[in-house]
């Protein structure tokens, strides 16, 4: 087992003299792979309490335990608890919007274990890892679902949860775009199902 270890430090110290770590901000060099520099680090707004009990929402101060948004008290949501590891804003699209649309496939590992961390409470309790699948149209032009990757990458810190292939997309719904929270939800159940292997009598 010390074998190993001191294999696999000799061969990432080998790797990363031929190739060396970037930050994933700006590519600058840094000392661990899926880091971020000292100077993209603090234009990040990662999320952490206190936030929205439920979709995790984050509050300017302090507000108690359990307590709710605006949002989620004028429309009650169909799930119980929701988290995210960044706020969504020009840094953290410079990371997303590649990850899902520019083969950034190197990005996963670092967004799984930001996600992990931000819903540590929720990956605890849940049964199951599952990523939304794509329709095979969307894959065939993508090549690869972000969501997959993403869950492979929560699932190192919850062994034996992941099920890749708990739900089908069985219907096409064209793209999402700037479609409200409403309508996306719509088109997320009308266009999904339980795989046929997974169905219960």
């Amino acid at each position: 087992m010390i074998l190993g270890q001191i294999c696999a430090d000799t061969g990432r110290k080998l790797l990363d003299a031929v190739l060396p770590p970037l930050c994933l901000g700006c590519s600058e060099i840094v000392a661990t792979p899926g880091a971020l520099c000292a100077i993209c680090w603090p234009g990040f707004s990662f999320i952490a309490p206190p936030y929205c009990a439920c979709c995790g929402t984050p509050f300017a101060e302090d507000l108690g335990e359990d307590v709710l948004c605006g949002a989620c008290l004028a429309h009650p949501t169909q799930f119980r608890r929701a988290r995210a590891a960044l706020v969504y804003d020009a840094h953290s699209r410079r990371l997303v919007l590649p990850f899902k649309h520019g083969d950034r496939t190197d990005l996963a590992r670092a967004c799984g274990d930001w996600m992990a961390r931000a819903g540590a409470e929720l990956l605890a309790e849940a049964d199951l890892v599952a990523p939304v699948p794509l329709h095979w149209r969307r894959l065939f032009m993508r090549r690869y679902n972000q969501a997959v990757l993403l869950a492979r990458s929560l699932a190192r810190r919850a062994p034996g949860k992941l099920a890749p292939d708990l739900l089908r997309r069985h219907r096409w719904t064209g793209r999402k775009g700037a479609a409200t929270y409403g309508r996306h939800s719509i088109s997320i159940r009308a266009g999904h199902r339980l795989s046929k292997e997974n169905l219960s009598c």
